[in-house]
């Protein structure tokens, strides 16, 4: 998938194994599916096979082995991947105090908070937007490592249409999970992947790329799920 994980398989003699390659240096979540016919395990002969799995960082291992039901029919099976950055499995520091992601003397009002009924729903319901200019300065609100950063875009717009077009900053915190920031201006990331971030460290600048209807920064706290999904946690600023 990209250059982030891969799946691996060997076929032989109607006997089929599957591994799962982590090829970044940092956790992923990653869930192979797959769909069978006339293939079991060691211990069931169930047609559909889920495997969620973290991976560590260029971590590979040997997720199911399938062999033939019945030798003389022919084999089938179909496989899905999903990953997502992040730990399915971590725990929230929820005692964590985040600093705002702007400059410490000033102030951006809160235009959408937790719940917030424009778009802060589901996976996204504790996010919080800064409504600010383009071209603002921002911060980390916590310390972790650069995994993943766009500043490619221009285009943005109050429907769910322009979300591709984001440009943003994630950075992996140190209970595995991220912080992500929206929205920002084309060519406005002064970091790159696998840096080492300090709290408070200017990390880009504000826009207003991708679904948004203003100017604005978004930023959550997620935790990474099964099937490429991810969930966003309540955390609390200084």
């Amino acid at each position: 998938m990209a250059d982030w994980a891969c799946v691996e398989k060997i076929e032989k003699n109607k006997q089929v194994s599957y591994w799962l390659y982590n090829k970044k240096p940092f956790v992923l979540t990653v869930t192979l599916e797959i769909d069978t016919s006339n293939l079991k395990t060691s211990s069931s002969n169930q047609r559909k096979h889920i495997v969620n799995q973290v991976l560590q960082g260029h971590q590979r291992v040997k997720v199911l082995d399938l062999q033939a039901i019945n030798t003389n029919r022919k084999i089938w099976y179909d496989e899905s991947f999903y990953w997502a950055p992040g730990n399915m499995l971590a725990v929230h520091q929820v005692d964590y105090v985040y600093q705002y992601p702007y400059a410490e003397d000033d102030y951006y009002p809160i235009v959408q908070g937790f719940g917030g009924g424009f778009s802060h729903r589901g996976a996204s319901e504790y996010a919080v937007d800064f409504a600010m200019p383009v071209g603002t300065p921002i911060y980390a609100a916590r310390a972790g490592v650069v995994i993943d950063l766009v500043e490619k875009n221009t285009r943005g717009g109050a429907s769910r249409r322009y979300a591709k077009y984001a440009n943003y900053v994630v950075i992996l915190h140190g209970d595995d999970t991220t912080g992500e920031y929206y929205h920002l201006k084309k060519n406005g990331v002064t970091v790159t992947r696998g840096e080492v971030v300090k709290a408070g460290q200017k990390i880009g600048y504000s826009g207003n790329t991708g679904f948004s209807s203003l100017p604005h920064l978004h930023f959550a706290v997620y935790q990474a799920k099964p099937f490429g999904k991810y969930q966003s946690l309540p955390f609390i600023f200084n």
